[in-house]
């Protein structure tokens, strides 16, 4: 028997390609001209290729393949595989797993939208934790800041009637310094708040964020408006990193997701990374959105938008970055839209 060559080999991949489209557009319901489902049937006794088929014969079975490939298209034999052919569990887990739970027989497009829920709803539970804590320090901040204030003018208030003197004065500088009294309880609550919720993102960020013992003697007021600076600028890096990231990273699950529901529903997914490419832009995506604003000539819909909903869109859509990218080049230039005579981008 003579060794199976390159050509031949390739030849017997198309063939089992062939005869894959074939069960397919059949299942389907797919008209096929009787030229193409007897070249294809023939091609099927070729194997193994002990007779190398003529040129002739070939010839025909490359034609019928094009025709009956054109007539299953966007679906593919690599699709077809991909969400149709079950294999057992893969990976380093995949033993301990089997002997625990038993094998399991799963598609491609099966372990694409579990992993990818997985890291949806973890992006999402992470999303959640870190919007609630931001929540929770803008409003012990603003809190914390309508207190200052509060004291501060108390303050005035007290050196104003201290100078004034006078018996009426000296009442109403008792009943400032019970107000300052009750105060002073308020302000002792917020700076035990902010210590806790700053006391999170110091333990998450070794050497970076060390607390300091407090002074002895220092008054409440002065603690507070410490924490209250350190919490203003935690709370800033978060709405404007970390957020905005997640948000894009939401987005770009849901795009992905939805993309793996409509190709697994139409035969069309196949095994590739442009998936997980696509999570990674969409949360950059999101990320840098958050770093410019809206130009003043947006469009009213975008304006109205907060900056966590543009970068949730922005990784839902990478078009809306780039749209807005070259708005912003073109007002740069000096350009506007309509007078470009060499578009950026292609025609869809």
């Amino acid at each position: 028997m003579m060794p199976v060559v390159a050509s031949d080999q390739e030849l017997q991949r198309a063939i089992g390609e062939a005869e894959l489209l074939l069960a397919y557009a059949s299942a389907n319901g797919i008209e096929l001209t009787e030229s193409v489902l007897t070249t294809i049937v023939e091609a099927g006794t070729w194997r193994p290729l002990e007779l190398p088929p003529t040129v002739e014969e070939k010839t025909r079975f490359w034609i019928a393949f094009r025709a009956l490939a054109r007539a299953v298209h966007p679906v593919s034999p690599a699709s077809i595989e991909a969400t149709m052919a079950r294999q057992g569990r893969r990976g380093f887990l995949a033993g301990p797993l089997d002997r625990l739970l038993g094998p399991r027989l799963t598609t491609h497009a099966e372990r694409s939208i579990y992993r990818f829920s997985l890291m949806s709803f973890a992006v999402l539970v992470l999303l959640l934790a870190v919007q609630m804590y931001w929540v929770i320090g803008s409003r012990l901040e603003a809190q914390s800041a309508q207190l200052i204030s509060q004291a501060e003018q108390l303050g005035e208030q007290g050196a104003r009637l201290r100078k004034a003197g006078g018996a009426e004065s000296d009442a109403e500088l008792l009943q400032l310094e019970a107000d300052g009294a009750q105060l002073d309880l308020e302000l002792g609550i917020r700076v035990e708040a902010l210590d806790r919720w700053n006391g999170i993102w110091r333990g998450l960020l070794p050497g970076i964020g060390q607390a300091e013992p407090a002074a002895d003697g220092a008054s409440p007021f002065t603690t507070l408006r410490k924490a209250r600076l350190e919490a203003s600028l935690a709370k800033e890096c978060i709405e404007l990193y970390l957020l905005p990231l997640l948000y894009g990273l939401l987005g770009s699950c849901l795009h992905v997701l939805r993309a793996l529901a409509s190709s697994i529903e139409t035969r069309t997914h196949v095994v590739s990374r442009l998936y997980q490419v696509r999570i990674y832009t969409g949360g950059l995506s999101g990320l840098v959105i958050g770093w410019f604003g809206i130009a003043s000539d947006g469009s009213a819909t975008l304006v109205s938008l907060t900056p966590f909903a543009l970068a949730f869109l922005a990784g839902y859509s990478v078009e809306l970055l780039f749209a807005f990218m070259d708005r912003l080049v073109s007002a740069f230039s000096g350009r506007s839209d309509g007078s470009r005579s060499n578009p950026t981008t292609p025609a869809s």
